[in-house]
């Protein structure tokens, strides 16, 4: 939320001396005294009004890093594991809903008790919020918006989990997809309303409140009023991968997170890409410094209809055997490629992206080389930042053998996440 600070007010007048016709160079200095101090406050109000509307204009502000958590079982990272000096802010969830009520398993209960006081005692810098929601949410959050009465109960176990776990800093709203029907739209708009109102009078003026937004324009233009984006969400992570996976009806290689359209894409296609859709939202009206986009760490695989045809585009059949469901961590891709005798590794410089096969196996993913491209053209639009999804997809094994130097090869390492951080202070 931007800072609305009170305009100074400029008070008292210009002294006459007792016989102004006596002391004319006194009276011309006395004027000219008080309308220096008047141009004083005319620019003082100029320069306020400047900071108000525009609160990271200043090259100096740094770009937000938001790294998401998954705390659940089958994701073995601990979040102290994770370095202090890595992520800005990191959502930690996911939390799911139960008519209306927030509901914590016990794996996040475990992490949000004991993992998140001692991460913010040794890291107080870093901002960590409840990530609430997540790909199956649609139907809870429907259902949650829908009233008054409703809205009030997800408040209540709100106020609550705040109060339980004060390491949290805020939370982070996973809602997929408010859909265009059944007012939903206004409904999340109400919703973000009541919990700034709600934390003003619980004095959590300070809290973070953000959300996870769809990408795509066909979705985008009926789930959100970027109007009311700007007066209640801090920011908005774009969730700017998932453009290609497979499907019974585009049952073809994709790239996950491609930065620009590829040569084949036409007409729809065309627009599933990072650049299409950061530059939809911009237009649409949210402000630059909201806008943080999202970047995969994990790739999507492809099982090939032809081993020979493996360019993108080409016909699949099914996901590929790496991975869940087509589902892989950067670990995984690596491991799953060293199987092959001789796969082949492909760059796409139009997209910014790079891709594998491997007999009938095909794999989007993202290294160094994409994930620096990618950061760098957030870096360049001067938007409010990266996400990245996520911490636990990332290479912790080191199985790509990407991170150069490591002092402790037990610890997880994080090399897509430390080339973000490097591209957006500026260091790599």
């Amino acid at each position: 939320m931007s800072s609305y600070e009170q305009l100074l007010k400029v008070e008292g007048a210009a002294s006459h001396g007792r016989n102004a016709n006596r002391f004319p160079w006194r009276t011309l200095i006395g004027w000219l005294l008080f309308l220096s101090l008047l141009a004083g406050f005319f620019l003082a109000l100029g320069y306020q009004y400047v900071l108000r509307v525009t609160p990271l204009a200043t090259a100096e502000l740094e770009q937000r890093l938001v790294c998401y958590y998954v705390s659940d079982e089958t994701h073995q990272l601990s979040l102290l594991e994770v370095p202090g000096d890595l992520c800005t802010h990191i959502n930690i969830g996911p939390a799911s809903l139960d008519n209306a009520t927030i509901v914590l398993p016990p794996s996040l209960v475990q992490v949000l008790r004991n993992d998140s006081p001692q991460f913010r005692k040794s890291h107080p810098q870093v901002h960590l919020l409840l990530w609430i929601g997540g790909a199956d949410s649609g139907r809870q959050f429907a259902l949650m918006v829908a009233n008054h009465a409703m809205r009030k109960v997800f408040l209540r176990s709100l106020r609550e989990i705040l109060r339980t776990y004060p390491s949290l800093d805020g939370i982070d709203l996973d809602w997929e997809f408010p859909s265009a029907y059944d007012r939903e739209r206004m409904h999340l708009s109400q919703l973000l309303y009541e919990i700034r109102t709600e934390w003003r009078r619980e004095k959590r003026e300070r809290d973070i409140l953000s959300l996870a937004v769809a990408a795509p324009e066909g979705i985008a233009l009926y789930a959100y009023d970027m109007r009311e984006l700007n007066l209640y969400a801090d920011y908005v992570n774009l969730m700017a991968y998932d453009f290609h996976f497979y499907r019974k009806d585009t049952p073809f290689t994709g790239l996950n997170a491609p930065l620009y359209a590829h040569a084949s894409d036409r007409s729809l296609m065309a627009t599933f890409n990072i650049n299409y859709t950061v530059q939809w939202w911009l237009k649409s009206g949210l402000e630059p410094h909201r806008l943080v986009v999202g970047l995969p760490t994990y790739g999507h695989s492809f099982t090939l209809v032809n081993p020979l045809n493996h360019r993108i585009g080409a016909p699949a059949s099914g996901f590929g055997q790496c991975g869940q469901l087509g589902f892989t961590t950067l670990s995984e891709t690596c491991e799953c490629a060293a199987k092959y005798i001789k796969p082949n590794y492909m760059y796409d410089p139009e997209t910014c992206s790079p891709y594998l096969s491997a007999l009938q196996e095909w794999i989007s993913y993202e290294n160094r080389t994409s994930i620096e491209c990618k950061a760098s053209y957030v870096k360049s639009l001067k938007l409010g930042g990266v996400m990245v999804f996520s911490l636990n997809t990332d290479d912790l094994k080191n199985a790509c053998q990407d991170q150069r130097e490591s002092r402790n090869p037990e610890k997880p390492v994080f090399p897509l996440i430390q080339a973000v951080r490097e591209i957006l202070r500026g260091n790599a």
